[in-house]
This record gives C-alpha cells, structure tokens and sequence, in this order.
C-alpha cells in the first residue's frame, strides 16, 4: 500500500500541527485521480476513515551525535542529554474512541463550509459518514474534545484564520484539565485527551457510487488524528563531588511553556529561527517549580502545549544551546544550585526540543526525554551556567532623584530617597518636612516590587534574581536609610533587551512609603538646552536629536510649538510613551508590544502594564524578584480613605463606579500632576521631563499639544471632528498608511498599529519615506475606570489597537484633560475620570 502524506517545512522548523496525516485504504498500486462530480457546492454524506496516529519520539530512535556531551572525554560541568526511543509503541498507548468528534469543512480560502458535532463516540479504525459539501481543494478541521468535552466554539468560527487567531476557545481552566491527565495514561484513561487533524488540500469527491474524501494527489485515505500535548520527561543527577563540596540543589524549573493549547496557533516568521509558533506575543508561564523532597526524584513529566521555537545555526555544540543562541521563548530547563554558605548561587540552564544540537522544537504528538547531569561548578567553561552575584549592590552613579530612573541594560545608580527633583527645596514633602524625616516614613528597606521580562511574556528578568524573600540588596541596595542627607538606595539592572521595575522604599512596619519606576533602556532623550530664541530654536533641535541616543526628541507642526507664545516653543517631546523600550512604525509582534509602554491612572505616579496582545486579555506579564507571577489588585475608589493608600498600593488598580467617587482619594490630591503649574512630586516622568499639559482643554491653540494634528490648518483644535481632508495624519495597519476613517481604523489587527503625524518633520505621506523624526502614536487598550479591564469594544464594534489616548496635567472640576485619537474622530478638548488607565508621552519640563 502506498502512503500519502506531507509536512510544512519553513527554514528547518517542521509545523507538525499542520501535517496531514493519511493512510491509503486499498492496495492498488495507483488510484487515479477521479474528476470532482458535477454536484459541487451541494450537501452530501461521505465516508470517512478514522484513526489516531502514533505518538512519536521527538528525539528519534537515536541521538544525534552532536548532540550528546560537550565533546571531550572529561566529565563536564552540565551535561544535557536527549534520550532517544521512549515513545510508546503499543496500541494502549492511545485510547481506543474518538470522544465528542467535530469536523468543520472550510473552503480553499478558508471559509467555513460545514461544520457538525458527533454525539457519539467513534471507535478507532472503523468508519463513519458524515455531511459535507462536495468541493474541491478544500480543508478539513476535525477535533476530538475528549471525554470531558474541555474545549468548544471553532464551529462559532466563520473562518479558519478565525480559529488560528481566536483567544477566547481555548482557557486556562482547561489547559489545566488537559495537563492534569495521567503521562503514564494509556487506552480509555487518554479519554480526556483532545486529539485533532488539519486537513489544507483535499477534494471531496463522487467515485464507485459514493462520496468519499481524496488528497489532492489522488489516494483515498483514512485520517489519523494527533494528539494535541507533548509529552516532556526531565529526569536529573546531582553529583556526589558537588554535595561533597558544599553545593545543594534548591530548585528545578521548567520555563517558559506556553500557557495554552491551541489547535492551530498563529505562526510567526523570524529571520533568525524561521517560522516559529505560537507568536511571541502568546502567553507563556512556568510549567512547574520543584523545590524540597520533590527533588530527590530525579525525574518529572509532564504535558505542554506545544512551543516550536525554530533552528538556531548558532547552536552549534551543546555549550552553545544557551539564551544567547536561543529564540526568547524557547522552553528550558533550569537548575538553581546554592553552597552552603549562600555566598554563591549557579543557574544551570538547559534548552528543551529536538534530535538536533540546533533544534529547539517542542511539537505537539511527539514525546520527549532529557538527562541533565550536573557535575561540578565551574561555570567559567560553560555559558550555559550562570552565577548569581549576590554581593549588596553599591553604586557612586549617583543622580538626581524623580519617580522615574532612565537606565540602561548593564548600568547602576543611586540616589536620596527623601529627595524629589520637583519637590519643595529639592525635598519629597510626603517623606520629610523642615529638613526632618516624617514619623513612619524612615526607610527601613528597598525590595524589587515588579519586573517584566525582555521579550514581553518570555525572555530574562530585567533586573534578574533576588537572593531570597528577605533580601534584594544583590539587586537594590539601602545604605543609611535613617540619615535625611546620607540616605541612599542602590540599583544595577543586567545586560537585556530592556523593559521595566518598580521598587518600593517600605518603613519597619512593612508598609511602602514610596516607589520608583526603572525604565530600562538604550533610549536616552536629550532636552532642549541653553537661550532659546527665534534665530537659536532651529539648532537646539536638531543639536537635541543628535544628541539623543537611540530613538529621537520630536517637535510637531502645530502652533503650540511653532509660535513663540506656544506653551511647547521651547520644548521638544519623547518619541515613544512613557515605559515603551521601542519606538515608531514596527513589522512584527514583539516590537510592536515594546511601543505600547506603561498605563497611569491620572495623578498617579506608578504605572500599571498595558496588554500583552493587544487584546483584552488580562496576561501575565510582571514578576517579582524571585520571577513568580504577580497580579494586580482592583480596590473601589470609595473604599479609600487617603491619596496614600494610592503610595502605599502601587499595584492597586482604583476602580470609579460612580460619579461620587471621584471625589475619595484622586481627590485628596487635587491637581496632582501640576495640571498647568510646574511638575510635582507625582508626576511619573523622569527628571527633566514631565506630563504635558492642555491647558484650557485646547479652547487656546497656543496651549494645545496636538494643535493642528489631521490638518494642515496648524491652529486647528478637534473635537468629536473628523480630520480635514488635507490632513498630515495616517492610520498605519500594519502594512500600509490608511486615511483616517472608521473602516480603516477599526478592521485593524495588527499588533504596534497606530497613528502617524508627519507634519514636525515635513515628510510625505508615504510609508517609504517615514523616518524616526515622524510621530507615531500607537494604539493601546486603555484600562476602564469602573472594571480595570482592558476596553476591547467601542459601543457594539470591537476594537484592537486603534485608539490612542493619552493624559494631559491639566485639571477641570476634578477630571483631567486627554489628547484622544478614536476611530474617525479627533478629541483634544474635554476632561474624563482620572480613574482610567491611559498612556503618557513626556514632554521636555
């Protein structure tokens, strides 16, 4: 008999979840291919074939010789072995029914055809017959749920790239079912398994008197449904020389797994690893953290999603499988190892996936096995294995002190913690008063409140790891926290790609007097400087711009900052929004996250984290020192006494539910942001810079940031106004510039789409000619006032990134004004409840 099937293969990365798997069902040497009958597009009944495929070893029947030791006959520091053969082979390795099978057909550009759900089991290896639509070149999408029926709603899907990019099918309560089932499971206990077969390119077609399913090379075929898990077993040995020595496992860790099962997740294409899945902008967590007697196992399997992370040409021997050679989401292994004093901590990392030394692939239907051992601890031969630092940090980059610190990767500083840039005399007034420590304000410690990683949900710790729960000082450092004048507390962050932390100053009873935000980053905005002046304003820009590394300080057109009299005349503006590690017009996913930067509930001054996704999805995305998720709470506003509950709580999202409670604690500090004054101790910008105002709501051009945006009427101020039809505003949708209007605006999906103003710059309107000195505005999902969930509607119409707002300082009856930029609309005049989360763009102070 002869087999037919194919695989996708895209720059070494095999996309097994999109294999067709077929088997001939009659010996003939050849079946001709039969015309597609006449009844196309009708409704037919078709017989079909099921079986489940066999799970298969993700290693091999034998390891690859590259991928064995590290290639001298010594014994190494870390050796990380793939065992090869594990895979069950016997027929109880599978269960013998197909439970809750559904099979959706879609046409050849994927639109849903038919879709049915069976009520009965199927019994493997026999046949059924089931509607569907005679057709050729199409597709065929069937699921087994499984016994418990954990997952539905594909059939809701009218396309099949709406199912490829659905968030809403699969959630974290069934992952959890998924990955609950027995590994050594076998026959009816795989019941609960889901199981599933994508079919891209076959015809249904009328031959011998029947209607029956062909591959679009000819054979009849029966189909053979995969199992969505991968099975992934970490069997490890801890040396007796590295006991003898002091040494002691403390943790084991599996990283970076996908949080969810997807049936067919979004691909996504790198030049360096090839087509990878699921995107980089997927949720991705820990599988498990072993700590305590479950060490002495030596061993853990478990079920994941599947985390196809692509081929490295970089890895070329096992030492170089290391984060430097690996995609940022890859999966690994990793091994916390301590002596005895607790002076010095190693992390073995190891990378999980394939046969091949340069494959980091980890696919659905497939098993695999690891050995890890680890040997003794000389780390400087192995860049697989790094050591903790865990001296206290002690810095002479001293600076001055606002509620933001701009760092670079691989930098430390310091500064007073009772001192403020915008406070009374260069003093925090809600830390001291008269030169004198407030009661109960005296820092007693500094810890590292939240860190994101450096490549969204994946990647390393910005700030890294803490020695322990009682002490951060290796990360954040406090020296003589008692004296008003001596007082210093000390950061380093590591070599990454930059993100964000905040860390919190608390006084001997625990409680958080004060926090600062750590927006880490190659950019590093250079003001305007020296006697501004008519003649001199041309210059200073661009001696700014030239100075300015790694991004750009922006002017715009409007009259606002070309007329002397404009409140922005002597400013220049940051390219991106306050906490974004990227700037302007991006093409792909994870870039366009890194432009959304941080959300501020008005007159606050620490940030909240913006989607992950550009959905409305609540993901994990910040961690503490130890790198354990961490959440943020959602408190109603009235159930707040003081404005320092909010300093107190800087992870307290505080909710509005009514119009009364406006007037709790955003009220106890009425202007908070300096609305038109100067900038206060509250404002969340970095020294220097500060939230922009609006003063008057924009009713006086000259006072309005965004004066002249959608027009070439430079003294033009919108609201609830469609841009002038020669306008300097574009709507980038993540392959083109679109004109400013709701159909444009709200079909957008692409992560990092946003708004471009040309007008401070002079280009035109073409994509190709947009530089680094244009405006871009990216869209972000605000946070709501009454709920802290992402908004991810306007009115009936769905949304996902394609509105744009933004705080100004500047009060009216409590509320704050906003420079907004909605669907075919332009807002830049009237006030709203500080309760909301909105982005910040800093202007020069």
């Amino acid at each position: 008999m002869a087999g037919i099937g194919h695989k996708l293969e895209t720059k070494g990365v095999i996309m097994a979840l999109l294999s067709l798997v077929l088997i001939s069902t009659g010996c003939e040497d050849k079946i001709d291919p039969s015309a597609v009958n006449p009844s196309e597009g009708e409704t037919v009944e078709v017989t079909l074939n099921l079986g489940i495929a066999n799970e298969e070893d993700g290693v091999g029947t034998t390891a690859s010789p590259t991928s064995k030791a590290n290639g001298n006959s010594n014994k190494a520091a870390f050796e990380v072995l793939p065992v090869a053969n594990v895979q069950t082979k016997a027929e109880n390795g599978k269960p013998d029914q197909l439970y809750n099978l559904e099979i959706i057909q879609y046409n050849s550009t994927g639109s849903k055809l038919q879709s049915q759900m069976l009520s009965s089991a199927v019994t493997t290896g026999t046949t059924i017959t089931v509607s569907l639509t005679a057709a050729s070149n199409c597709k065929l999408l069937l699921i087994a749920h499984g016994n418990s029926n954990y997952f539905s709603g594909f059939s809701g899907k009218a396309t099949l790239d709406a199912v490829r990019s659905a968030t809403d099918i699969l959630v974290e309560a069934k992952t959890s079912s998924i990955n609950g089932i027995a590994t050594d499971a076998t026959g009816s206990a795989l019941a609960d398994m889901p199981y599933y077969l994508l079919l891209e390119d076959v015809n249904i077609i009328y031959e011998e008197g029947r209607y029956k399913i062909q591959s679009t090379e000819g054979s009849d075929v029966r189909l053979l449904l995969k199992r969505l898990a991968a099975k992934v077993q970490l069997d490890w040995h801890f040396d007796q020389a590295m006991t003898n020595a002091g040494y002691t496992l403390k943790e084991v860790k599996l990283c970076q797994v996908p949080a969810h099962y997807r049936l067919i997740p979004e691909t996504e294409t790198t030049d360096k690893w090839g087509e990878v899945y699921p995107t980089s902008v997927a949720e991705f967590t820990d599988a498990y953290r072993l700590t305590g007697t479950e060490l002495a196992k030596g061993t853990k399997t478990v079920w994941i999603p599947a985390n196809a992370r692509g081929i490295s040409s970089y890895a070329t021997s096992p030492i170089y499988r290391n984060k430097e050679n690996a995609n940022a989401s890859a999966t690994y292994a990793e091994f916390v190892v301590d002596n005895k004093n607790k002076e010095e901590r190693l992390y073995y990392r190891a990378y999980l996936g394939g046969n091949e030394t340069n494959d980091f692939n980890l696919l659905e239907n497939k098993n695999y096995e690891w050995t890890v051992n680890i040997n003794h601890a000389n780390y400087t031969s192995d860049p697989r294995i790094q050591l903790l630092d865990q001296t206290p940090v002690k810095s002479t980059n001293e600076q001055p002190t606002s509620n933001c610190f701009m760092m670079k990767p691989g930098t430390n500083i310091c500064f007073n913690p009772y001192e403020h840039e915008a406070g009374t005399d260069g003093w925090n007034t809600e830390l001291t008063t008269a030169g004198a420590i407030l009661t109960n304000k005296t820092i007693d410690k500094v810890e590292v409140l939240w860190q994101t990683k450096d490549a969204g949900t994946s990647g390393d710790l910005v700030m890294g790891y803490i020695v322990d729960n009682t002490n951060h000082q290796n990360l954040v450092n406090l020296t003589d926290g008692s004296d008003i004048k001596k007082a210093r507390i000390h950061i380093k962050v590591p070599v990454t790609n930059g993100g964000n932390a905040v860390v919190a100053a608390k006084n001997s009873s625990g409680i958080i007097v004060w926090s600062w935000h750590l927006w880490i980053s190659d950019y590093v905005p250079v003001g305007l400087s020296g006697d501004i002046t008519t003649v001199s304003r041309n210059a200073a820009i661009q001696a700014a711009q030239k100075a300015t590394q790694s991004g750009m300080v922006q002017v715009y057109g409007g009259i606002s900052w070309t007329d002397p009299d404009g409140a922005f005349y002597k400013k220049v503006i940051m390219d991106r929004n306050l906490g974004a590690t990227r700037a302007g017009i991006q093409n792909n996913l994870l870039d366009g996250v890194r432009t959304f930067g941080l959300l501020y509930q008005g007159g606050r001054k620490d940030p909240f984290f913006c989607s992950a996704d550009g959905t409305a999805k609540e993901m994990k995305t910040i961690y503490d020192g130890d790198g354990k998720e961490v959440s943020i709470d959602k408190i109603r506003n009235s159930d707040v006494t003081a404005y320092d509950n909010t300093i107190q709580n800087p992870l307290t999202f505080y909710l509005v539910q009514s119009g009364s409670e406006e007037y709790t604690a955003f009220s106890k500090k009425p202007d908070a942001w300096g609305s038109n004054s100067g900038k206060t101790i509250y404002d969340p910008c970095p020294k220097g810079w500060r939230v922009p105002s609006n003063k008057g709501g924009g009713a006086d051009a000259k006072q309005c940031m965004m004066a002249g945006f959608g027009s070439t009427n430079l003294s033009w101020v919108p609201e609830n106004n469609s841009p002038a039809s020669n306008n300097t505003l574009r709507f980038y949708d993540g392959t083109a510039l679109k004109t400013f209007n709701t159909s444009s605006v709200a079909s957008s999906t692409f992560v990092g789409s946003g708004f471009v103003y040309t007008e401070g710059s002079g280009e035109t309107m073409a994509l190709d000619q947009i530089s680094n000195k244009s405006a871009f505005f990216p869209g972000v999902s605000l946070r709501e006032h009454n709920t802290g969930a992402y908004r991810d509607k306007e009115g009936s119409v769905a949304i996902k990134n394609n509105t744009v707002y933004i705080w100004a300082s500047s009060m009216d009856n409590n509320s704050l004004y906003i420079y907004q930029f909605q669907s075919s609309k332009l807002y830049f005049k009237h006030t709203i409840s500080r309760a909301f989360g909105f982005s910040v763009r800093c202007v020069q102070e």
